[in-house]
């Protein structure tokens, strides 16, 4: 029974964020705690709880609207560029997306120094080349899922054996209309972008080749990957903290005017003392 116990104990370890709970669960008893037992001494256990109840609440409110307006704190998912296809070779008839119908009829080339050609490429290449495998006790790199890698069969197994040689955009404006230099959109169209990369021109005896003026093998097969942007959700969980905060601070608000309206009505009703 003793060695049960230890090889118990021995399993328990104070984990960073079973302290992190801790240390939130703590302030919330002490803090919001302490208020609600200085008015449940000053005004009753009811009066009290609703005054720290709506007190709270309208704090929780306000700090998720700050939230949601500047994107902090309780954040949810960021925008990504997601994959859709990956072909090496001829688009003819290979392609399922319906923008790709055209291409590149209709779509905008980017040019070097794009922002967001930059954001696509660095996408693109967590596609190309699979990020390897997490090692014990380290946190997984970002990078592709492993439904990712199983669907897109990239032909590069490492970093430096491609070189892009064009990229496009297309959609994710959709703008109603324009008041003064402000654009407004009711819904953003989807917003795809293609990267086409092609193998380098391994050339060992040219000592001036290096990642910045690597030159693509013609002879090869061109890659294409088509991206289409998420834009994520990432002010939806401080609305949904500020939703929940102003239905109970409209609860409370309530409960401490209908409780006023009482006491009005039954001072109205008292006979008037000598």
């Amino acid at each position: 029974m003793h060695l049960l116990a230890t090889e118990l104990l021995a399993a328990l370890r104070w984990d960073p964020q079973i302290r992190g709970a801790l240390i939130v669960l703590t302030a919330i008893l002490i803090l919001p705690g302490s208020v609600y037992l200085l008015l449940a001494t000053n005004s009753g256990p009811r009066l009290g709880f609703l005054l720290a109840a709506a007190g709270l609440s309208g704090w929780l409110a306000v700090m998720g609207i700050v939230w949601m307006v500047f994107g902090i704190g309780l954040k949810g998912r960021e925008p990504e560029w997601k994959p859709k296809e990956l072909i090496t070779g001829s688009l003819d008839k290979r392609t399922t997306v319906d923008a790709m119908s055209d291409f590149p009829a209709g779509w905008k080339k980017l040019k070097t120094g794009d922002a967001t050609l930059a954001d696509a490429q660095s996408a693109a290449d967590r596609i190309l080349v699979p990020t390897s495998a997490p090692t014990a006790g380290h946190e997984a790199p970002k990078g592709p899922t492993p439904e990712q890698i199983a669907r897109f069969q990239s032909p590069f197994k490492k970093a430096g054996t491609y070189v892009q040689v064009a990229g496009y955009e297309t959609g994710g404006d959709n703008q109603l209309f324009t008041l003064g230099h402000h654009e407004f959109f009711f819904r953003h169209s989807a917003h795809y972008a293609v990267i086409q990369v092609q193998p380098i021109l391994d050339d060992d005896n040219d000592p001036n080749t290096t990642p910045n003026n690597l030159v693509p093998d013609t002879s090869q097969p061109v890659t294409t990957l088509i991206m289409v942007r998420d834009l994520g959700n990432i002010r939806l969980p401080p609305f949904l903290v500020a939703l929940f905060a102003l239905t109970v601070f409209g609860v409370t608000c309530s409960a401490l005017h209908q409780r006023d309206k009482e006491i009005m009505r039954a001072r109205g009703q008292a006979p008037a003392t000598a």
